[in-house]
């Protein structure tokens, strides 16, 4: 497993909102890489979109790691037990001066053969996408809701 994030949460600077997401990896029967993909089905201007496990860090989160580890579990089920490779990938920012966002990005080398279990409340289904796939499960400008 490559070295964490264990940067703490009570160290990050106040003001801005954080956030952890992450692209989990398998390796497929097939011989193909696959990437898990969870369905939106909440939220008004997403409902139906495809999009990785993501959420927001929060103060009972101990470090980054801490808290990709927590929206890993919470979002898909898996707890990431025993051997996984995870590598930290560069950080997005956005927002305003007034109301900035950053990301910390994770990709992860899932080698469980564990189920995932997602919420429906929030998803409506997940999938392990080929990479030649991915563009397919893309909305259509006719599903994009304004």
């Amino acid at each position: 497993m490559a070295t964490p994030n264990i940067t703490r949460i009570s160290d990050l600077p106040r003001g801005q909102e954080w956030r952890v997401g992450a692209a989990v990896f398998r390796y497929q029967e097939n011989g193909h890489y696959t990437v898990l993909l969870l369905k939106r089905a909440t939220g008004s201007h997403t409902i139906g979109w495809w999009n990785t496990p993501t959420g927001p860090v929060q103060n009972t989160d101990e470090t980054i790691y801490d808290a990709m580890r927590r929206i890993i579990l919470e979002k898909t089920g898996l707890g990431l037990q025993g051997y996984h490779n995870i590598y930290q990938v560069a950080s997005l920012s956005w927002g305003s001066e007034e109301q900035p966002i950053t990301k910390f990005n994770f990709v992860i080398h899932d080698k469980s053969a564990d189920i995932v279990a997602i919420r429906l409340s929030e998803f409506s289904e997940y999938q392990w996408v080929e990479e030649e796939r991915i563009d397919s499960l893309s909305p259509s400008l006719s599903q994009c809701r304004m």
